[in-house]
């Protein structure tokens, strides 16, 4: 691909168009980077990775000619690159990767977020494809299947076992290119429709559920969202359930999907700094889930997506607990 120039707007019309998803609560693709993995630089499974950064370079470019180095910038630069790479269909040209000495091997701070270390990431192979979705409401369900079968004939859907090892090595094991299919909060639909969808196009979810919206009672749970910034749809009627229950997470387990916390009430980092805190939040999610479905809740993430930085109570919990995966808006983490 031509590198672009001030005046090309690809990169701007990615970004839009990745943003009225947000907004239509539709499946948003993400490119994020993977960290406290081996520095093998061989995780990279064709010349069409390796020139995803030449992508991240040009469309960063392109949106913030300043430079700006903040995590919202970077954030908008990912959405376009993962819209344009994953649904949008834009490719690197052949042979136009470029190499950049300026640029680091490896990010100095493993939780440190920068310009510089994600393009070092992107340029080692460190990163992950993610889809993210939310509300999965019945009128979604024909549209859903037909963008999973269409994202599994393109990618490896990653199992837990997938990113393990890949986390462990440093190496990508598979053909096709990973794609991690993730759905958040625990929406009643997520079960419903979301579930049937995965099943019919082949593909393994990962379902970060919010336990105390689960655990909430049923024509209570409209109004347990709003009060916890988790948003609703028409679909979901006031009154009625429309979180997932303790039975259909079992479901989930044995049907080979993935289930595991999203906190217990959709907390913010931020805010958990007492024992209590901990243990309402962190601790017991883990807890709770594992006893459904008598596996290992692998990972966990926050609201607005903070990332892991090991000086904070909620780090030092995600450790003591036993996660082993922090999800956030620029980076999986292994802890």
């Amino acid at each position: 691909m031509p590198a672009l120039t001030t005046g090309d707007r690809r990169a701007h019309v990615a970004l839009e168009a990745s943003r009225k998803l947000v907004a239509r609560r539709k499946g948003v693709p993400m490119v994020v980077s993977l960290r406290g993995v081996p520095e093998s630089g061989a995780a990279v499974t064709g010349a069409a990775d390796a020139r995803l950064a030449d992508l991240f370079e040009d469309y960063h470019r392109d949106l913030h000619p300043g430079g700006a180095d903040d995590e919202a910038a970077l954030v908008d630069t990912l959405q376009a690159v993962a819209y344009d790479s994953i649904l949008g269909g834009e490719k690197a040209e052949e042979g136009s990767s470029r190499m950049s000495p300026a640029v680091p091997t490896a990010p100095c701070d493993p939780a440190g977020i920068s310009y510089a270390a994600t393009l070092s990431d992107l340029r080692a192979g460190r990163f992950l494809r993610v889809m993210n979705y939310h509300n999965t409401p019945p009128s979604m369900r024909t549209e859903l299947t037909a963008e999973l079968r269409a994202l599994a004939a393109d990618h490896t859907l990653v199992t837990p076992d997938d990113l393990e090892l890949l986390t462990r090595t440093g190496v990508w094991h598979r053909e096709r290119p990973g794609l991690l299919v993730a759905f958040y909060e625990g929406y009643r639909d997520n079960y419903d429709v979301a579930a049937a969808a995965c099943d019919e196009a082949g593909v393994v979810g990962w379902f970060f559920v919010c336990t105390a919206f689960m655990d909430a009672p049923g024509d209570e749970q409209y109004d347990f969202a709003l009060g916890h910034r988790i948003k609703l749809v028409d679909e979901n009627p006031r009154g009625e359930r429309i979180a997932m229950t303790w039975d259909e997470v079992a479901d989930l387990h044995r049907r080979g999907h993935v289930v595991t916390p999203h906190t217990a009430s959709h907390e913010l980092a931020e805010r958990v700094v007492t024992e209590e805190d901990v243990r309402r939040e962190v601790v017991e999610p883990k807890r709770l889930v594992e006893a459904a479905t008598g596996g290992e809740a692998l990972c966990t993430a926050w609201l607005a997506g903070t990332r892991f930085t090991g000086r904070t109570a909620a780090d030092r919990a995600l450790v003591d607990a036993g996660y082993r995966y922090l999800f956030s808006n620029t980076m999986v983490q292994r802890l």
